[in-house]
């Protein structure tokens, strides 16, 4: 569809806001719901505006809810206009809370230029590539501490893995204090985006938000004295130097302020994606033996018994589409927020200022004339595939696409090859998997999985949860 010729559908009052509350409770299934009643472009408008002068908005900001490649190309080409939405939670004025949504994500005009170009060299291709020894020797050594026959949460082991692998290739392989700092942007990240912080942002103690406020002012601190220890020390490789002694774009050197807006942005992007695009690939694996043999054996055939090489996994065709495919079915940011900076239009349509489009990375990715069978797990259909960025948005699109796409990209595949490798993963028969999405999509608790030897015998179990509304198992 041309979203130049879209007309929406529009919802009002009452009824607008009993989908707002179901896309807050069931954001995925009250998505498709809303897209098989009203189509790809749905307004949904629960009062009328009344504004007090143009930049202020005190009543009925509109929320505008669009899927498929048309609509993502108008907005994401269009940064300057519509804004994106930090992963980090938010707070009070000159709160440390605050201060920390302020990275590259946030930034506009010749500041987000100037930290792009400096932030975005370490993940060229070609750097990658350099990489490739040591994301191999990390991911590896990171499996093989897996612990053969116990149960795990592999929530947690790929968030352990991705911890590892941000750390080691892109913070200067600093451990000992990177990890309990990472430890705590994830917690904040996660207190972001539960239900109580986000509904009730009243900054008491006892409250979620309050305590989220209180988390910020002593993450702040731990990375300003991080950040301390690498002043004067540069490495191009190691994101945290690179912001600490580079100058801003004004010449002056960097500021505290600017320091803790960067570092937590910049570990979440390095890694809240990869680990739901592992953990969802491996359930998936583990749920379609056939693909998961397959896998195997081209992984033992090229391979051959060697160690593993980042040129060797990333020309490797399956694992390529399974990854794909993956990412296709259960997108690792399944929805994409944005916010109108000045009252504008979309698909010919007006929309005021503050204005709030989602747009919908999981639809999108199900587009039945782009990809048939749209919710079946079918990694071969890659063999034929070549979708421009905005009809696969999993890295998003246009002139703010993910510098980090490919790093992100081969992590994953290396990291796959250094688990399958080594591990036959078992999931006990019945167990629920939920989800939630806090912007990543992520299961709302533990899901254990026995770790066997490698051995082939791949079998799929019945699975309860919200996660077989998502997939033709």
């Amino acid at each position: 569809m041309d979203s130049a010729a879209a007309v929406p559908a529009r919802v009002n009052g009452i009824a607008a806001l009993r989908w707002a509350l179901r896309l807050m409770r069931e954001p995925l299934a009250a998505a498709r719901r809303c897209y098989q009643a009203f189509g790809p472009f749905v307004l949904l408008d629960a009062a009328p505006r009344f504004h007090r002068r143009p930049r202020i908005v005190l009543l009925g900001i509109p929320l505008v809810l669009a899927a498929g490649a048309a609509f993502h190309r108008e907005v994401l080409e269009d940064p300057a206009t519509w804004r994106s939405v930090s992963l980090m939670p938010g707070g009070p004025r000159r709160s440390a809370a605050r201060r920390m949504t302020q990275g590259l994500m946030r930034m506009t005009g010749p500041r987000h230029a100037h930290y792009r170009k400096l932030l975005a060299a370490p993940l060229r291709r070609a750097n990658v590539d350099a990489m490739g020894d040591a994301m191999v020797r990390l991911a590896a050594d990171d499996a093989a501490a897996w612990p053969i026959g116990a149960t795990v949460d592999l929530w947690d082991c790929a968030r352990r893995t991705l911890r590892c692998l941000a750390i080691g290739l892109l913070f200067g392989d600093d451990r000992q204090r990177g990890y309990p700092i990472a430890d705590a942007i994830t917690r904040l990240t996660e207190r972001k985006w539960t239900r109580g912080s986000s509904a009730f942002p009243v900054n008491l103690p006892f409250t979620p938000y309050g305590r989220m406020v209180r988390e910020s002012e002593v993450l702040e601190r731990r990375i300003l004295a991080w950040a301390e220890t690498k002043r004067g020390h540069a490495d191009e490789r190691d994101l945290a130097a690179l912001v600490v002694n580079s100058p801003d774009v004004d010449g002056r050197p960097a500021s505290s302020a600017t320091i803790a807006g960067h570092i937590p942005s910049l570990y979440g992007g390095a890694t809240e994606a990869g680990q739901s695009t592992l953990f969802w690939t491996l359930i998936l694996l583990a749920q379609h033996p056939r693909v998961a043999g397959e896998l195997l054996d081209e992984l033992r055939r090229r391979l051959g018994g060697d160690p593993p090489a980042l040129e060797t996994i990333a020309d490797l065709p399956l694992l390529d589409a399974v990854v794909k495919e993956s990412m296709r079915l259960i997108p690792p940011v399944p929805m994409q927020m944005r916010v109108a900076e000045e009252a504008t239009t979309l698909s010919g349509q007006r929309v005021p200022w503050g204005t709030r489009v989602v747009l919908s990375t999981f639809l999108t990715n199900r587009m039945p004339d782009r990809y048939p069978e749209p919710d079946r797990f079918l990694p071969a259909r890659w063999s034929a595939l070549d979708p421009t960025p905005f009809e696969f948005p999993v890295f998003s699109a246009g002139p703010r696409i993910c510098p980090g796409y490919w790093l992100g990209l081969n992590a994953i595949k290396v990291a796959l090859a250094a688990i399958l490798t080594r591990y036959r993963l078992a999931i006990e028969p019945g167990t629920r998997i939920d989800y939630t999405v806090q912007p990543t999509m992520r299961p709302t608790g533990p899901v254990p999985v026995t770790l066997h030897r490698q051995d082939g015998a791949f079998a799929a179990v019945p699975l309860r949860g919200a996660i077989r509304d998502l997939v033709r198992w």
